[in-house]
């Protein structure tokens, strides 16, 4: 008796350091009885009862359907990768020792069409519970649209993987259900799939929240596309030990990455891990995360947002390589400490670049450039009173504004400010050092460095006409001062550097 093979979720390799991958489309892949050397089956059938040697996958990396030697009830398959991988027949007997393991599940066998018509809500949903029941497993959907009226609730354990983000699509019809929703959840990981809404109403992609549980641990989003969604792409709540791998998010009317950890628990939310994750034209606002601890964002891009990032009370959180397009403000820091943004590039800002608000401490910004900033831009650089912060390499067109302690190294100037006092003179139009040549005894400097409590240190560099003594004759802060000798004849150059009291 021959068996019948292919168009299960066995049937995709397994790669140890990023999850489940398809098969590559087209890829050849030879059957073998051992994982390594052995004797490779080449008494195959195709399903047209055929005669084959090999098969191979289709344009989306899955396997079709073939019938294997008589009595074989499973065989390594080799796709040309380091390492083979088993693969079982289906409609085993019940019992044997090669029978399908029950945590996986086609979607389709629980009676979901995809064929973008029939309402599958009910047929997955059964395929959820079933899976949750048992402890858990893994849904696989093969390439389709499936159709969606009401959201579905997710279970502890369940992972769902698809045959690609333009293959598999979940598409919901009601605009105030979200798609996949879930409370007190966790050890979840959604992969390779599409998640699209109406493009209107309230609901979300995602939406994860919890109640009663003290966090919503282990969630993993990889390699999915959610859009058009009328609240959130993805809204979690209390997210610990969770990743989201290239992820993207489009035209969604709330945020498109919502992480929210309010503090009214012990743990919060912490240990995130965001990748390559993009946003575009998301109404509300890009990524933002609330109350959120000891979490990284890395080569993310937000596009179109009123606010491109928003750490809103977080601890320990860090950007690197990240950037913001066409949004009012790149970045905003509401509070928190100790978060650091390293190469943040905005692009197109209608308004403050970065922004450090309502008294967040222990900021560092590193390499952070403003480039081509729109029309409305007003603010490279804006720190409020009551912040705390390091600045290293700032790059940008617009002036900056700035308001309680920022220690600068390099501003551009060749300066080093620290807690808003220069201790490394710098040049340009807020130079705290340079010369000045006395025309009839006198000359005036201009400086937006002075203050009405500057202490300004005066050297005759080169003697000049009949040398007298310089003196500060008189100053307006913010602009200028005027440096005057004791002789009216005096032609001296004179060394000047300006110092403000601690």
């Amino acid at each position: 008796m021959r068996y019948e093979y292919g168009r299960g979720i066995g049937d995709y390799v397994v790669r140890p350091a990023d999850g489940l991958w398809s098969v590559a489309a087209g890829q050849v892949i030879t059957l073998w009885d051992a994982a390594d050397g052995g004797t490779q089956y080449t008494d195959l059938q195709d399903a047209s009862g055929a005669a084959v040697t090999e098969v191979r996958a289709d344009e989306y990396g899955a396997l079709p359907r073939w019938l294997g030697p008589d009595g074989v009830t499973g065989m390594w398959a080799d796709a040309g990768g380091p390492a083979r991988v088993w693969v079982e027949a289906h409609a085993v007997t019940a019992g044997s020792a090669s029978s399908t393991p029950p945590d996986w599940l086609n979607v389709k066998d629980a009676g979901a069409r995809g064929d973008g018509v029939t309402d599958d809500t009910a047929a997955i949903q059964t395929a959820i519970n079933a899976a949750g029941t048992t402890g858990g497993g893994t849904l696989y959907f093969p390439a389709g649209r499936y159709i969606l009226t009401a959201a579905l609730t997710w279970a502890s354990g369940v992972n769902a993987v698809g045959a690609g983000p333009r293959a598999t699509i979940l598409q919901s019809t009601d605009p105030n259900k979200d798609c996949i929703t879930g409370t007190d959840v966790g050890s979840i990981t959604l992969e390779r799939l599409q998640l699209s809404g109406p493009g209107r109403g309230f609901g979300s992609g995602i939406r994860f929240t919890r109640f009663s549980a003290p966090s919503t641990p282990s969630v993993s989003v990889r390699d999915v596309l959610i859009q058009s969604w009328g609240g959130d792409g993805i809204f979690c709540h209390q997210l610990a030990g969770a990743v989201l791998h290239r992820v993207r998010v489009r035209t969604c009317g709330g945020v498109g990455v919502h992480a929210q950890a309010p503090q009214d628990t012990v743990l919060g939310g912490a240990s995130v891990s965001m990748t390559a994750v993009s946003v575009e034209g998301c109404v509300t606002g890009g990524i933002w995360l609330e109350g959120m601890a000891y979490s990284s964002l890395s080569a993310c891009a937000v596009q179109g947002a009123p606010v491109g990032y928003r750490l809103d009370t977080c601890t320990g959180v860090s950007l690197t390589s990240c950037g913001a397009e066409q949004c009012t403000t790149g970045l905003e820091v509401y509070g928190g400490k100790g978060v650091t943004a390293i190469g943040f590039t905005t692009k197109g800002s209608d308004g403050t670049s970065v922004w450090l608000t309502n008294g967040a401490v222990g900021v560092v910004l590193a390499g952070v450039t403003e480039v081509a900033p729109g029309s409305g831009a007003t603010t490279c650089l804006r720190t409020d009173t009551g912040t705390v912060s390091t600045v290293l390499g700032l790059s940008g067109s617009k002036p900056n504004a700035l308001s309680g302690t920022v220690n600068r190294l390099d501003p551009g100037d060749g300066s080093i400010v620290l807690a808003g006092r220069s201790v490394v003179p710098s040049g340009g139009t807020a130079a705290r050092m340079g010369t000045a040549v006395l025309a009839a005894g006198t000359v005036t400097v201009n400086t937006t460095a002075v203050t009405a409590t500057s202490v300004i240190m005066l050297a005759i560099q080169t003697p000049g006409g009949t040398v007298g003594a310089p003196y500060v004759n008189a100053r307006t802060a913010g602009t200028s001062f005027t440096i005057k000798s004791t002789s009216a004849s005096d032609a001296s150059t004179v060394g000047w550097r300006i110092l403000d009291p601690s």
